[in-house]
């Protein structure tokens, strides 16, 4: 491939070489454990030991995205092959990062073109991610060092000739990486000596090796950078850019994992699982938030907790994908004749590769209080912002801060709906968000009105879910409604003088009266039902499609029941509708945006209530002490605190896309996923309080409860969303 190819084109190179070439001799090989030495000189033609090596030294000069993008297609085909490909490229970017001008003009060229083929000698048999308790020693002796130690787990050991070495050169340095210096080895000596080559459960065809140093002669020019005592520094660099790469790996066998199911739930004509959707909410959000690390890379901003949330959460996704992709297969996913076997041995090696996903834990802890502190709300910082919408969810930040935090604690307990609160909201014109300029609206993008949300629901989640709820009713109002009624009701709405509802949940029939139509059934637990004058629900039509209708609270057949006291989100005037034969206005013909905003603003209330319990649990562990020291401090509650910000994170990237792509699916799993989120992040920050998390003197018992209301979706819901699924993949194909 020339060198000059734009990113797009390698990278669908690299999917047609998989799919040409990796597929079909990939389970030979990994059941033979052999070597894959065509498919390596292959990828070799194709420039990827070269992917992030500079143009100017013989590399494709890559961004760290697209280098994503390519070990993702790779691994969708076999993961082993990632492996040559990554220890190679961490080896080249220590150079590239942190050698002289001379050791790059040497080496790099080398190493672009695959002649030198790259690895690590990091870990040792008694230090494994703990790097700082190495003991290979490099000794000066003249124009040399003499290396001396064992390397574990040496990715290429066998096959590679050219490898990254980190050794004490000041074993009394404290603390002891400050002693630690890096060096380019090269094979070549008999006191380098591949001790024997390591037996693994899954990554078979790669070679791992055990390597001995006695007394090794390395020479001087290879110390890296020239320099000693920098070599931890120089390392740890390039890990950031490792992890990326473990997160890409373990989308691109998730992705395998799930493309496998769905063809086998379409060869069997069987009804799409729920599983399906859910793996393909997992499989997005690893995806998003690998790629927002990657991004991150590209633009030089610092990304260890970033590239940490994203090797984490890929990895423990990949795992949860291949046994749900062992299961949707039953018996035969246990058969070596299938790929599937092999992604369940495959997946641990990401939990464990490139510092297991515990210590990836206490990094992303120890960043978040160390560099954010607690970092509130929307992601407003994003590379090309509109200052318009910044200004905007700066401004909703402000009202929820000083204004609507604040009157939870005197208002929620009684569960009456918060008119005071709901007049501000209404002069902040929140009411209008998606409504027409026109009417009075502020016609924001769905981004804009996710953010908004998501600021509101960090206050207290029923105002957010009365906002999303209306602007649900008023957008649909405004994109399908006659104009009679919508100058009847849609400024009025923008207002605040009458209020929408929404409710896609219930058992509704549609039928034609005349030119008009009437609708028989119910739904139950409507957000606003007792105090909306209209109401906006999907029914069902003589010939089986589901559309929006609209039904004034005035029109005879129509009858509400106010609920009882719910769980959480009280306030909300929740109750149930009873349609008998009541007289209704279609909306358009298709339900499918309703479902997109409904379920973005469901989705976008689950991330502002997990931020919120989130920056409760971490501003409580800074500030209480057990056994002497902040309690952020103690491993089980940092492993707490980065569960929580990852899942978080991802749940709103997987929504920011969700409303970027403005489609009905996206929207579905992002609500799916941020209802996780949330359920997960406010018990373990009661779990952090502790015995005051479970009083009424602390917010976090709320955010519980409300949670729960947040968790509820119909099941059908997920149905819909593997079917939907399901078929897309098949009109692919």
């Amino acid at each position: 491939m020339a060198r000059s190819s734009g990113a797009a084109d390698i990278v669908v190179a690299v999917r047609r070489f998989v799919d040409d070439e990796v597929r079909p001799a990939a389970s030979a090989l990994e059941h033979a454990d052999a070597y894959p030495h065509t498919l390596v000189a292959r990828m070799r033609a194709l420039g990827l030991f070269g992917a992030l090596v500079p143009v100017e030294y013989g590399g494709l000069g890559l961004d760290v995205t697209t280098y994503a993008r390519a070990i993702e297609e790779i691994c969708r085909g076999w993961m082993s092959l990632a492996g040559v490909l990554n220890s190679h490229t961490m080896a080249a970017l220590i150079i590239l990062k942190s050698g002289t001008d001379e050791q790059r003009r040497r080496l790099l060229p080398r190493l672009a073109a695959g002649e030198a083929r790259g690895g690590l000698c990091l870990t040792e048999p008694h230090a494994g991610s703990d790097v700082q308790a190495i003991r290979t020693v490099a000794r000066r002796a003249g124009d040399d060092y003499v290396i001396t130690g064992t390397k574990m787990f040496v990715t290429n050991g066998r096959e590679g000739n050219t490898f990254a070495l980190l050794a004490l050169t000041d074993a009394a340095a404290r603390p002891p990486h400050r002693g630690m210096s890096c060096f380019i080895v090269e094979k070549g000596h008999p006191a380098l000596k591949v001790v024997k080559s390591i037996g693994k459960l899954g990554y078979k065809g790669v070679d791992t090796a055990e390597i001995l140093f006695d007394d090794f002669p390395c020479p001087a020019g290879n110390l890296v950078g020239g320099v000693e005592g920098r070599g931890f520094a120089h390392v740890m660099g390039g890990l950031e850019t490792g992890r990326i790469n473990i997160a890409a790996r373990a989308v691109g066998v998730a992705q395998a994992a799930y493309d496998d199911s769905v063809a086998r739930v379409r060869a069997s004509g069987a009804r799409a699982p729920a599983r399906v959707a859910d793996m393909a909410m997992r499989l997005r959000a690893a995806r998003l938030l690998t790629y927002w690390a990657a991004g991150m890379k590209d633009r030089n901003e610092r990304c260890d907790v970033e590239a940490g949330m994203a090797k984490l959460l890929a990895s423990e996704t990949a795992q949860q994908l291949a046994v749900d992709a062992m299961r949707i297969h039953g018996e035969a996913g246990t058969l070596a004749s299938l790929p599937v076997e092999r992604y369940y041995r495959d997946t641990p090696l990401m939990i464990i590769g490139e510092g297991t996903n515990e210590i990836q834990r206490t990094i992303i802890a120890r960043g978040l209080v160390d560099r954010y502190g607690e970092r509130p709300g929307a992601l407003i910082s994003r590379e090309g912002e509109p200052a318009d919408r910044r200004q905007m969810v700066l401004a909703v930040r402000q009202f929820t801060d000083k204004t609507l935090a604040p009157a939870v604690a005197d208002l929620e307990p009684g569960g009456g709906y918060p008119t005071g609160l709901m007049t501000q909201v209404a002069d902040l014109g929140l009411l209008g968000a998606l409504a027409p300029a026109r009417d009075g609206g502020l016609a924001l993008d769905l981004l804009t009105y996710a953010m908004i949300v998501e600021e509101l629901a960090r206050g207290w989640t029923s105002v957010a879910a009365i906002v999303a709820a209306h602007a649900a009713a008023a957008d649909t109002i405004g994109r399908g409604a006659p104009m009679a009624l919508r100058d009847a009701v849609l400024s009025r709405m923008t207002r605040g003088e009458i209020m929408g509802a929404v409710a896609c949940g219930g058992v509704i029939d549609a039928r034609r009266d005349g030119d008009g139509w009437r609708l028989h059934g119910a739904a139950p637990l409507v957000d606003l039902a007792a105090t909306a004058g209209v109401y906006v629900l999907d029914a069902r039509t003589n010939d089986g499609r589901v559309r929006p209708f609209a039904v004034e609270r005035a029109t005879p057949g129509v009858a509400v029941t106010a609920a009882g006291a719910t769980i959480g989100v009280r306030g909300v005037a929740a109750g149930s509708l009873a349609l008998d034969g009541a007289c209704a206005v279609a909306l358009g013909e298709d339900g499918g945006r309703l479902h997109t905003v409904a379920d973005l603003g469901a989705a976008a209330s689950a991330v502002g209530l997990a931020q919120a319990a989130f920056e409760a649990a971490l501003r409580y562990s800074q500030q209480r002490t057990t056994f002497g020291k902040p309690i952020c401090q103690h491993q089980a509650v940092q492993l707490k605190l980065a569960d929580m910000a990852t899942s978080i994170t991802a749940a709103r990237l997987l929504t920011y896309a969700a409303a970027d792509a403005g489609d009905d699916v996206s929207a579905g799993l992002a609500r799916r996923y941020a209802a996780e989120a949330a359920s997960q992040a406010t018990l373990e920050s009661m779990r952090i309080h502790g015995g005051y998390g479970y009083t009424n003197e602390f917010p976090i018992e709320r955010y519980y409860r409300d949670a729960a209301r947040l968790l509820i979706q119909p099941d059908t819901t997920a149905t819909r969303l593997a079917a939907q699924l399901v078929a897309a993949a098949g009109a692919r194909s």
